[in-house]
């Protein structure tokens, strides 16, 4: 697990995502008025003092409600995360059931994003909506001039997550430990907040044309989004179909030069030597032949990824490799075909082709 690419993914996936799906309540937020008892009420208000700029005082006083809303997302979703990796200490989610989470994310964002389009009217149902009670909840509390209501929509956040939010939870759950479960998502929202604040801030104030190319980029960022967590999850299910490993056997070299490594015969065994980086495996396209052992010799120098956590989705096979050092693999004979590898979120993947034997 590395923390760094959870808060990369919260900076960008996350914010985008969190923001297609909780933007109203941030809305609300920024929009309902915050009492401030040191700001005085002036009796009567001229011309001329209504006709001044808005001072960085009073930008700063409406960006309180903000602060308030997303601290108080980020102490429920830490919470959350503790309780989820309670109850991932008595199951753990397995790799297949992480790349169906991934693959149903990788859909709503798809559809999210072609209701931003308007493509059709179909993916309107796809689109969120809190409870009618919370809604009216809400609109309740909305109206009351107190620091309260940021901090109780920020809360709320926890009843309407977005797909990528989804993703970290079932992380969180497949730890099995509270205090990386709740480390998880502290370091996840933390990375949407930024994302989250800014362009949450810029939406509800952009009008006009700049608002219609603002909902376009958006749009498309959460549709590219989409394709690399079906991507991940195909990774994980260990399919042929997902699209990074058929543009990798598209895309291989016709030259000897710069040809796949093939398995080298080392005591009676094949063995393929695999570099895990924190940017992946390499080599992550090989060649072996079929009814022979076969060996991975897995070779870590201070990665700390997710690469570390090798898994062979066709054998149900998995381990979490050291953050220095090498680890053998033996697999027993394969058949003709591809064996696929995946780092645990389905970021990372590899391929092994395995042909018929020339003995």
């Amino acid at each position: 697990m590395d923390l760094w690419v959870i808060f990369i993914t919260g900076l960008t996936t996350g914010g985008l995502t969190c923001l297609a799906i909780q933007g109203g309540l941030l809305a609300t937020a920024i929009t309902a008025p915050v009492a401030v008892a040191a700001a005085p009420t002036p009796k009567r208000r001229s011309r001329k003092t209504a006709a001044q700029p808005v001072t960085g005082v009073q930008v700063a006083q409406n960006l309180w409600p903000v602060v308030y809303f997303l601290a108080a997302k980020l102490a429920a979703y830490t919470l959350l995360g503790f309780l989820l990796g309670a109850l991932g200490s008595v199951f753990q989610i397995t790799p297949t059931v992480q790349g169906i989470m991934q693959l149903l994310v990788g859909l709503f964002m798809l559809a999210t994003a072609l209701n931003m389009f308007n493509v059709h009217p179909i993916f309107r149902y796809f689109v969120i909506q809190p409870p009618k009670a919370l809604t009216r909840l809400v609109r309740n509390q909305a109206k009351s001039q107190s620091v309260f209501t940021p901090v109780f929509l920020g809360l709320m956040t926890v009843l309407i997550p977005c797909g990528t939010t989804q993703a970290m939870e079932v992380l969180a759950i497949s730890t099995g430990s509270p205090l990386v479960g709740a480390l998880i998502m502290f370091v996840f929202v933390l990375g949407t907040s930024p994302t989250f604040l800014v362009l949450g801030f810029l939406a509800t104030r952009i009008r006009g044309q700049f608002q219609k190319w603002f909902a376009v980029v958006t749009a498309a960022l959460i549709l590219i989004l989409g394709l690399v967590s079906l991507n991940a999850g195909l990774n994980l299910l260990g399919s042929p179909l997902a699209p990074e490993r058929m543009l990798a056997s598209l895309f291989q070299p016709a030259n000897a030069w710069d040809a796949p490594p093939q398995a080298q015969m080392v005591d009676g065994v094949q063995e393929l030597t695999i570099n895990v980086s924190d940017w992946g495996y390499k080599p992550n396209y090989s060649i072996a032949e079929s009814g022979k052992p076969l060996r991975l010799r897995m070779v870590t120098n201070n990665t700390y990824s997710c690469a570390l956590a090798f898994t062979i989705p066709s054998m149900g096979y998995n381990r979490t490799l050291p953050i220095t050092g090498e680890t053998l693999i033996d697999l027993p004979p394969q058949p003709e075909g591809f064996v696929f590898f995946t780092c645990s979120m389905g970021m990372y993947s590899g391929t092994i082709k395995i042909e018929k034997s020339e003995a």
